[in-house]
């Protein structure tokens, strides 16, 4: 589990939900809010790895619970709200981090028949999933934090749903601070640059030798030169869910190691 180097209980008595907490960001961000205090709710399709997940904070001594939910079915989405409300009764922090990429080109049409299921879960299912937590946001005011991309920013050959959908996640954060401010919620984003994270390696031959190239490759058109681990991302969204962050809302916070060109290089999309 994710240690706070500065032993701070900045979420103790708080109650978060993390989509897609099961892996990657997701799970390096429930670690962290566990890690200072917050309970944390994983919403996650992978109940094996959200199991594992929930018994590694128990184990540090945080406290996490799981509940199913498939971003894809509105129905879901819809007993995942009430099955949450059902533990807890405010919900304080809300982080929209689950999403799926999947590769098509414009010009051949390989796209089509991504685009239900991508747009499905990574635009339509998170901002349902946040309206139907609004009442419980609302108990006490909070803040949320939505996972956009570098690649939202950039546009990338061969990837252009995924990176409109991106887009689009930080168009709606801005229309969510607008909307919500008058409960006392801050809504921000965060824009990853090149994450290693399960997506990358997992499916990979040898997955650990994979993520060991990752993390080892040099990345010229990044001004840091590497790649980030997903920890160095749940900093910057612990970061914008706490009181240290009381007077950000509707902006995005690029944590990309100072991205410098526009070049993806072999590596393809990392975040």
């Amino acid at each position: 589990m994710t240690t706070n180097p500065d032993g701070m209980s900045r979420f103790r008595g708080k109650a978060a939900l993390v989509s897609g907490g099961a892996s990657g960001i997701g799970r390096a961000t429930a670690e962290r809010l566990a890690a200072e205090g917050a309970h944390v709710v994983i919403a996650d399709l992978d109940m094996a790895l959200a199991n594992k997940t929930v018994e590694k904070i128990r184990a540090a001594g945080g406290s996490a619970a799981h509940v199913n939910v498939d971003l894809a079915d509105d129905a879901s989405v819809e007993h995942c709200a009430g099955a949450v409300a059902e533990g807890v009764s405010a919900l304080h922090f809300l982080v929209n981090n689950a999403a799926i990429l999947r590769q098509g080109r414009i010009e051949d049409g390989s796209w089509i028949e991504n685009w239900e299921i991508e747009t499905r879960i990574g635009l339509r299912g998170w901002v349902m999933m946040t309206q139907m937590l609004l009442p419980l946001l609302k108990q006490e005011g909070g803040a949320i934090v939505n996972l956009s991309s570098e690649g939202g920013y950039l546009g990338r050959p061969g990837m252009w749903v995924y990176d409109a959908i991106k887009a689009g996640v930080v168009s709606t954060t801005k229309t969510m601070a607008q909307e919500f401010s008058q409960y006392k919620i801050r809504v921000n984003a965060v824009a990853p640059g090149w994450i290693v994270t399960e997506m990358h390696f997992a499916t990979h031959p040898d997955p650990t030798a994979r993520k060991k190239e990752l993390e080892e490759t040099r990345i010229d058109s990044c001004l840091m030169q590497r790649c980030a681990g997903p920890e160095e991302v749940a900093g910057a969204i612990a970061f914008l869910l706490s009181d240290d962050a009381s007077y950000i809302t509707g902006t995005t916070l690029h944590v990309d190691g100072g991205r410098a060109g526009m070049s993806l290089g072999h590596l393809g999309a990392l975040e």
